[in-house]
């Protein structure tokens, strides 16, 4: 922000209303339909302090109400989903990655979005949270404590429902305000794509069949493989049976100590942070039993006990790096300079960032491929000016 911006004054007090009743909730929608704009926001745990990835409170504001919305008192959460999926109301969120990937994964498919934490970073702030939004644009301070509280619990808390409803009360006036410094610096275009982008874009949860890391998939033996990866499977199967995180049964050292024959049977009773299910005798031999099971399928199936080779995979990826670095100097480094030189480096980083050049320098995207229409035009406009040839890299 500019420090000659003055700031803005606070949004306008609206009424807030918990929602816990079917009544309560269709006053609510009947309300909101007749809004142009709406802000939403959920509260969710994923992981946390049960199973899976849960909604557990959903904030809906327009100009004129606040409501926060109970999934928790058995409430018909789908009836909320026409709204936030009706193309002529058109949604604000911040930062809204997860809470679509949550929404998707419920079959509910928002339209017509505007993320001010897009925005934000498009017109070169550096700081781009909610709270440093807030902070900038209207010179308010938010408790930050809740932040990390569990929202899996009844009831909730006063301290709660205010901080869940202050993250939608001021993103309909952030939005107006971002989008007229836009205007100022002729990016109007830029947000439309992004926008649609926003819209169209099916956020899915990751499959639970792979539970390995890339640098399992290098260096460990397919045998190693296989019975690692079953392990964390299992223990995945655990917790959800249990209605827990997958760390509450057994943690990710452990696992990989299981797969890695580190650890004993008369070991196991001193291992720190076993879920009961696990620690008890009965668990103990069921997961040594899975264990070894593991072990004879991968047997029979004559996997390869043999390692990668890491000196020589290293060696690969450094002369690999090294011939990436002189394309990214030479032809991409440029480009970015000139991105940032007119608009900004916190911007330049969301237009064209290092990670996209590594997937082009890599041969995994083509400039064609960025899905934002405004992006391949400022990069190919760049590299004209500049003299560089793309060529290699545009389809």
């Amino acid at each position: 922000m500019n420090s000659s911006q003055s700031l803005l004054p606070a949004p306008q007090k609206v009424p807030v209303t918990y929602v816990t009743t079917a009544d309560a909730l269709a006053s609510c929608l009947y309300q909101l339909v007749q809004a142009q704009k709406i802000a939403f926001d959920l509260e969710f745990d994923r992981d946390n302090y049960t199973y899976g990835f849960n909604l557990c409170l959903m904030q809906i504001a327009s100009h004129t109400h606040c409501y926060l919305i109970d999934p928790k008192a058995e409430l018909d959460i789908t009836l909320t989903f026409p709204l936030l999926e009706d193309p002529a109301i058109q949604k604000v969120v911040h930062c809204s990655s997860e809470d679509l990937r949550l929404l998707h994964s419920l079959k509910c498919y928002p339209t017509n979005l505007a993320d001010t934490e897009v925005y934000a970073k498009l017109l070169n702030y550096e700081r781009t949270s909610l709270g440093a939004m807030i902070q900038q644009l209207f010179g308010m301070e938010l408790d930050k404590k809740m932040q990390k509280v569990n929202w899996v619990l009844r009831p909730l808390k006063p301290e709660q429902l205010i901080y869940a409803a202050n993250d939608v009360l001021y993103l309909l006036q952030m939005k107006d305000a971002l989008e007229a410094q836009a205007a100022e610096k002729n990016m109007l275009t830029f947000l439309e794509d992004e926008n649609n982008l926003l819209s169209t874009t099916i956020h899915s949860l990751e499959p639970k069949d792979n539970f390995l890391k890339k640098s399992d998939l290098l260096y460990l033996s397919a045998y190693h493989q296989y019975v690692l990866n079953g392990l964390f499977s299992y223990r995945d199967s655990i917790a959800q049976q249990q209605n827990k995180p997958a760390h509450y049964i057994m943690n990710e050292e452990t696992v990989r100590n299981l797969a890695s024959n580190k650890i004993s049977h008369a070991e196991w009773q001193s291992i720190q942070g076993l879920h009961p299910v696990v620690k008890s005798k009965a668990g103990q031999d069921m997961v040594f039993g899975y264990l070894k099971k593991l072990r004879t399928d991968a047997n029979d199936q004559k996997l390869s006990h043999k390692r990668n080779n890491r000196e020589t995979q290293n060696r690969d990826f450094e002369s690999e790096k090294e011939r990436f670095d002189l394309v990214k100097a030479s032809v991409f480094v440029p480009i970015q300079n000139d991105i940032a030189a007119n608009f900004g480096e916190h911007a330049m980083r969301f237009i064209f960032s290092t990670a996209t050049v590594n997937t082009i320098v890599q041969d995994q995207l083509k400039i064609g491929e960025m899905k934002a229409p405004y992006k391949k035009l400022l990069v190919k406009n760049a590299a004209q000016k500049l003299g560089i040839d793309l060529s290699g890299y545009e389809q």
